[in-house]
C-alpha cells in the first residue's frame, strides 16, 4: 500500500522521536517500502541569517545533521530494509511538504511534541501544518501522555 515513506524528525529531540521511528520502521517493513528520513535546519534561508554564515558554514553543519540522523535512526534499521537519509535547510514544514513531492511519498509518518492546543494556535506546529496542507496521507505519532 505504501511505497514511499517520509518520517521528518528534530534532531533535537531525539529521544521523543523514537516511538515515530519504531512506527515508520514497522510500517516500511510491513509494506516492503522505502523509509525516507529527513531533518531539516531552519533558518538559514532568511537573507539577515546568510549574511552571518558562509555557504561552506551552512554545508558543514549540514553534515553534522546527518550524521546525527544517522546515529538516531540507525539502531532502528533492520537489515535489508532500504532507508535514504536527508538533511536540508529551510522552513521545517515547507521542506517536509516538497520532499514528500520530490521522493514521491505515499505517507508522511511525522511525531508530534506539542500536546496542548493553545501552544499550537500561537506558535505554530509543524505537524499540524503538514496534516493541514499535505496533499498525502499523514499519520501523526504522540510520544506523549495527553
Amino acid at each position: 500500500m505504501f511505497k514511499q515513506i517520509l518520517l521528518p524528525l528534530d534532531i533535537s529531540e531525539g529521544q521523543e522521536s523514537k516511538k515515530a521511528i519504531q512506527a515508520a520502521v514497522d510500517l516500511a517493513k510491513t509494506h516492503d517500502s522505502c523509509l525516507h528520513v529527513l531533518s531539516v535546519l531552519p533558518g538559514f534561508g532568511s537573507p539577515v541569517v546568510a549574511s552571518y554564515f558562509p555557504q561552506k558554514d551552512l554545508d558543514q553543519l549540514l553534515k553534522e545533521v546527518y550524521q546525527q540522523l544517522t546515529d538516531l535512526v540507525e539502531p532502528f534499521i533492520p537489515d535489508g530494509l532500504q532507508v535514504k537519509l536527508h538533511a536540508v535547510e529551510g522552513k521545517p514544514y515547507k521542506q517536509i511538504l516538497q520532499e514528500a513531492k520530490r521522493v514521491g511519498a505515499d505517507l508522511i509518518v511525522i511525531p508530534s511534541h506539542s500536546p496542548k492546543a493553545v501552544e499550537r494556535f500561537f506558535l505554530g506546529s509543524t505537524a499540524a501544518r503538514v496534516v493541514e496542507r499535505a496533499e498525502i496521507s499523514v499519520m501523526v505519532i504522540r510520544d506523549h501522555q495527553t
